[in-house]
């Protein structure tokens, strides 16, 4: 028995040799096959602050038009900015789907390359970045909604923020100047364009005429739609969803200004494929991105000319308040705070 050992143990090395050889070979293949399924798969990421469910949609329709990936990863607002500052290795954004706040703080980290083509040329230069940093996607202007039974007793006449005061027996629903981003964006550049005592005189004024304040945009609307208020403040976003229901209230744009809340692109420094990304970029300004947006009850105006600015009530274009928006979160935020001491509370003066 002895005298067979060593032909059974060169029998099992062959045996070894042989399946180490077919084991590494199929580690090959498998390789192989990764690779190609990896460049058949071949994608862009994508940060972006959006909603989940748009951000999904949106990739699905640019795949549908183009035949090109973006996976979108979604993030708070606060998570995309840490994020741009120390992106993960495995994880490098191509392009960025932000607030004007986040793409402007991004491109004075040096996160962003410029980019430009015919489609970003359409977008007013107060929509982008001078040097092609980012570029403004969609905006989502402040608006007056009117109650229509009102409205049609002379509420028609309010077009400006100072006709806000001219009916004392008016009740106004207004959003509270503290509680969000766009509200603080208005009340920052208001007080940048009448000066802080001309603007403290206003809205002390206002404050007599206002009911409530609202710290969403939802309560505003139910008040003016359900007649407990005859005019209110909010984003457009939120007066067409609920027009689109059948709330029966008018929208008009402020036609001596208004504040935004703007939603841009860019493309960062770690983008693996400018052309590509840039492709991204232009598509998020289409018809096909319109489309949507739309679907999923987010009807925002449009940065550039190609799709026709949503009309008022009234069939008028948005005005824009003429600031340079020369504040920052910690600006917004002490304003913010003198508008609770001064305005709201009444502490200071």
């Amino acid at each position: 028995m002895k005298r067979y050992i060593p032909f059974i143990g060169m029998i099992v090395f062959i045996a070894a040799v042989l399946w180490a050889g077919v084991y590494i070979q199929q580690e090959r293949q498998q390789q192989l096959a990764a690779r190609e399924m990896y460049e058949k798969e071949r994608h862009l990421v994508v940060y972006s602050d959006m909603p989940g469910q748009v951000n999904q949609d949106l990739a699905a329709a640019f795949y549908k038009d183009t035949g090109l990936r973006a996976y979108i990863m979604t993030m708070t607002e606060d998570e995309l900015q840490r994020a741009i500052r120390n992106p993960k290795e495995n994880q490098l954004p191509d392009a960025v789907i932000a607030s004007e706040d986040t793409l402007y703080a991004g491109r004075l980290q040096g996160a962003f390359i410029p980019y430009t083509s015919y489609v970003t040329d359409e977008v007013p230069h107060e929509l982008k970045d001078a040097a092609g940093a980012w570029i403004g996607l969609w905006y989502d202007p402040l608006v007056f909604v009117i109650n229509r039974d009102y409205y049609n007793m002379g509420g028609s006449n309010i077009n400006t923020w100072s006709d806000l005061l001219t009916d004392a027996n008016m009740v106004i629903s207004f959003p509270d100047l503290a509680a969000t981003d766009i509200a603080g964006s208005f009340l920052c550049e208001y007080v940048e364009l009448h000066g802080q005592e001309r603007a403290e005189l206003y809205f002390r004024s206002l404050q007599t005429r206002i009911g409530a304040y609202s710290k969403t945009m939802a309560p505003v609307m139910h008040r003016v739609a359900g007649g407990e208020a005859q005019a209110g403040v909010v984003d457009a976003v939120t007066a067409r969803q609920y027009r689109f229901d059948g709330a029966p209230v008018f929208v008009v744009y402020p036609q001596d200004g208004t504040a935004y809340w703007l939603i841009g692109a860019a493309a960062t420094r770690w983008c693996s494929d400018e052309e590509e990304t840039g492709k991204f970029i232009d598509w998020l300004l289409s018809l096909e991105a319109a489309d949507v947006l739309r679907k999923n009850r987010m009807q925002f105006n449009f940065a550039n000319s190609a799709i026709a600015v949503q009309a008022d009530s009234k069939q008028q274009g948005p005005v824009f308040f003429k600031t340079v928006k020369h504040y920052n979160d910690k600006d917004r935020r002490a304003m913010q705070d003198w508008w609770i001491r001064t305005i709201r509370f009444g502490r200071d003066g």
